[in-house]
């Protein structure tokens, strides 16, 4: 656990935002002339941002909604002892990048160890214990992971880091486009889908229809070797660490909490005008990185053309949620996971059966009954009815007599890390989906990158963003 010192440092950090004046109206705006203006401050943004300014001598401008770096990585500090957990991100695969990133903020990491708990199945309508549904043993699973591993390691180059090679629409594997219940079955990896979904959260709404393809996304050949060889690393103290670090690195030329009002691009740099409370900025600069989930209304401002409309249209926008919440009636060192009936007696095809997904998992320190709140949905909500969907699943654990005590729910900390999702028929990929995606790459001077154009975890998605600014720089000359 982290000390008083560090704590307080960590507090500090994530309150650092830009002055504003209090004027009622907005100020004359001040004009700023970047070579890039980078958009969003998660994992991508803020590497992006570093590698351009320290190693590539490439001036730049930070854009971040939030008042602080860090995208999916969520740290809670708790107030009763100091210490701070961590409900976003868990870990980092190994894969090349991250390695001289850690070092040049001087972060160190250690063997990610999950937190062992006891796990509760309960049936997600009435709260009831699902006690007829068996996990696989060990042993199938690591046996399923084996011909898993075997299978996705041959498709590696198409997926990671990115989809740059990504077959041409005559060329796409077979296995892509089948179904993933049926390519399960034929392989027998039934018993390697508890673990997928547990780490990757794919399969919002069920996982039985969607194209293999996704799944090998979700869960590819670099994640699954360090799973099996238990390489998944996290940071020493906190996984934010990094992140205030590179603020206080890139400082002045970060802005914080700020909004995008409008933007116009051309084929040679854009125009960006930017408020961050009642200050207001335009920003001139020669290329954008947009590093933010795309999505038609993420791109509202920007100006879309019938090209980047195409393109963006196909994807599925779902809603995912983590919290920190104070849950006294469930016992500490639990995990509590909500499937449907369907899942039982041994059906884990069927464990993502319904529209959402809920789990809560204890979280320590001991004694303060916190549990962090993983939650999915398959159609877009607001934060409100989330905290409405894990408020009444509580209760519904007091009802049905699975727990006891009193069932407050109390939330300490909410973060949304909804993510654009491919949710593709075959014929969408056959007529070039991936093709017109990436052929916005450098179209009217914007480049994109982040989880949602490289395998989802944020050690690859650097290792992606390393070879987007490779290109993005020589456009740029």
């Amino acid at each position: 656990m982290l000390g008083r010192t560090f704590s307080i440092f960590l507090l500090a950090c994530l309150q650092v935002i830009f002055a504003v004046p209090h004027d009622a109206s907005f100020s004359q705006s001040q004009v700023i002339e970047r070579d890039v203006a980078v958009i969003g401050g998660g994992a991508a943004g803020t590497f992006a941002s570093v590698r351009l300014r320290e190693d590539y001598n490439t001036s730049i401008v930070l854009i971040e909604p939030k008042s602080h770096l860090g995208g999916h990585v969520s740290t809670y500090l708790v107030p009763e002892t100091n210490t701070t957990l961590e409900y976003g991100v868990q870990s980092y695969v190994q894969n090349g990048p991250e390695a001289d990133f850690f070092a040049r903020f001087g972060v160190s990491t250690q063997p990610f160890a999950a937190r062992r708990l006891t796990p509760i199945n309960v049936e997600i309508t009435t709260g009831g214990l699902l006690k007829n549904y068996t996990t696989p043993s060990a042993n199938a699973t690591n046996e399923a992971f084996g011909r898993w591993l075997a299978i996705v390691s041959k498709y590696e180059s198409f997926l990671e880091p990115g989809y740059w090679d990504f077959p041409q629409p005559p060329n796409i594997p077979a296995d892509f486009l089948i179904p993933f219940e049926d390519f399960a079955k034929t392989h027998q990896l039934e018993a390697a889908v508890p673990r997928i979904i547990a780490i990757s959260g794919v399969g919002y709404g069920g996982i039985r229809d969607l194209l293999t393809l996704h799944i090998f996304q979700a869960f590819g050949a670099t994640l699954t070797r360090q799973v099996l060889e238990n390489r998944l690393l996290t940071q020493v103290g906190s996984n934010s660490l990094v992140y205030q670090r590179a603020l206080a690195l890139l400082s002045d030329d970060v802005l914080l909490s700020s909004t995008i009002q409008t933007v116009k691009r051309t084929e040679t740099g854009a125009e960006i005008l930017v408020t961050q409370g009642k200050k207001q900025y335009t920003i001139r600069a020669k290329r954008l990185l947009f590093t933010a989930p795309p999505s038609l209304t993420t791109l509202a401002q920007y100006g879309l053309d019938d090209k980047e409309t195409s393109a963006l249209s196909k994807w599925t926008i779902p809603a995912e949620f983590v919290a920190v919440v104070k849950i006294p009636c469930i016992p500490e060192n639990t995990s509590v996971s909500f499937l449907p009936s369907a899942a039982a007696p041994s059906n884990q095809l069927a464990l993502k059966d319904w529209p959402y997904s809920l789990r809560l998992d204890s979280t320590g320190p001991s004694g303060s009954n916190l549990f962090r709140i993983i939650f999915g949905s398959n159609t877009t909500l607001p934060a409100e009815e989330f905290k409405k969907i894990v408020t009444t699943s509580v209760h519904t654990l007091q009802e049905a007599g699975t727990i006891q005590g009193n069932c407050s729910v109390d939330f300490k900390a909410i973060s949304e890390h909804t993510r654009p999702q491919w949710k593709l028929t075959p014929q969408q990929l056959k007529d070039g989906f991936v093709q017109e995606l990436y052929a916005l790459q450098g179209y009217r001077a914007t480049w994109y990158t982040g989880y949602a154009w490289a395998a989802p975890y944020s050690s690859t998605v650097w290792a992606f963003t390393d070879d987007v600014l490779v290109r993005l720089l020589a456009d740029l000359k």
